[in-house]
């Protein structure tokens, strides 16, 4: 599996720094897994992390264009995305950063769907 490339460190950047509205430090790692739950083969693969608002997110490219993303508290509180599988870094981060955004709120007991009416 190929490493990050600086366009897409960038793009990552971009849209962290976007979603947090300061510098947040990105780190490039390594990463033993499991690619996929059909095939019992670990892969090394290369990872993106970064930690924000007491979060830590990860993005891990499994292949040439194929992405996964996961955001954790502790090691009891992790989750991923909706969607197992990306095509773009963008789409992965994207996505990623939306999903722990709506989880934040919804621990704080904001929910979008809600109306001034629901809360009566």
């Amino acid at each position: 599996v190929p490493d990050f490339s600086e366009d897409q460190y960038s793009a990552v950047q971009a849209l962290v720094n976007q979603r947090y509205g300061e510098n947040i430090e990105l780190h490039l790692a390594d990463s033993e897994m499991q690619v996929t739950s059909k095939v019992a083969e670990v892969m090394v693969c290369p990872v993106l992390f970064w930690t924000a608002r007491d979060c830590n997110f990860v993005v891990m490219r499994t292949g040439e264009e194929q992405y996964k993303a996961q955001y954790f508290y502790t090691l009891d509180e992790q989750f991923s995305t909706t969607q197992e599988t990306f095509n773009t870094i963008e789409d992965c981060v994207s996505v990623l950063l939306l999903t722990q955004s709506d989880h934040e709120r919804e621990q704080q007991g904001i929910i979008s769907s809600r109306t001034g009416s629901d809360l009566n």
